[in-house]
């Protein structure tokens, strides 16, 4: 059986029950699986493309990884937060090399392999969305020509999404509500970078048009 392998952060990873409604966009990606492929999700919570290397999960998803199988790389977040020496990187120079390392492996065992930038923070500021990604979404571009491999930007569209539902309809991608509303979360929450369900499934359905969009549609996705 053929799989399409998602390797990223928490905005893409499984759930524990504890923590939902919080919903990784892999998660919902599986509706849009061709019959006779599976997702392996090999997000994980927190990681950048360092730490995914330096703790062995990459090297799990490469073992894992068979001919043929479409293999979807997303990291940025962590590897934005460089006042963490174990996860941040340097845009121009240490992101773009692990990103380089990742598709070459995978390459090298017969997969494909297609980059996607970071989706957009919701973080207003005087009532205007603000960036929060700084040089990486471009890195991420500059690896992937670098690399050989194709690269969806997810960051620009999901912005505009936000921009367009308004600071206030936007939240209800976001782990970001009020008091009451799920039984995990009694007082509320105000997290702008989680999504909820429908937040996941936005995502999944965007992902999932861009890869229907690429000249070279990729096996697996209906």
């Amino acid at each position: 059986m053929h799989q399409i392998i998602l390797l990223g952060d928490s905005t893409c990873a499984v759930k524990d029950d504890e923590v939902r409604p919080e919903t990784g966009w892999g998660e919902a990606f599986v509706q849009y699986v061709r019959d006779g492929w599976k997702v392996e999700n090999f997000a994980v919570n927190g990681r950048s493309t360092k730490d995914a290397i330096s703790l062995g999960i990459f090297a799990r998803a490469l073992e894992t990884a068979q001919p043929g199988d479409l293999v979807l790389i997303q990291y940025g977040h962590n590897d934005e937060k460089l006042d963490d020496p174990a996860r941040g990187t340097d845009p121009w120079h240490q992101y773009i090399v692990n990103l380089c390392y990742m598709a070459g492996k995978m390459k090298e065992k017969g997969a494909r392999v297609i980059f996607l930038t970071s989706i957009a923070r919701r973080r207003f500021s005087g009532g205007e969305l603000t960036d929060s990604h700084g040089d990486w979404p471009a890195a991420m571009k500059a690896a992937a020509a670098e690399a050989g491999v194709d690269c969806i930007d997810l960051t620009i569209p999901t912005m505009l999404g936000i921009v367009k539902a308004g600071e206030e309809e936007s939240k209800k991608y976001y782990m970001h509500f009020d008091a009451g509303l799920y039984e995990n979360y009694p007082n509320g929450d105000e997290d702008d970078t989680h999504l909820r369900p429908e937040g996941a499934e936005w995502v999944a359905k965007m992902v999932y048009d861009k890869l229907s969009a690429l000249p070279d549609k990729p096996e697996g996705i209906k």
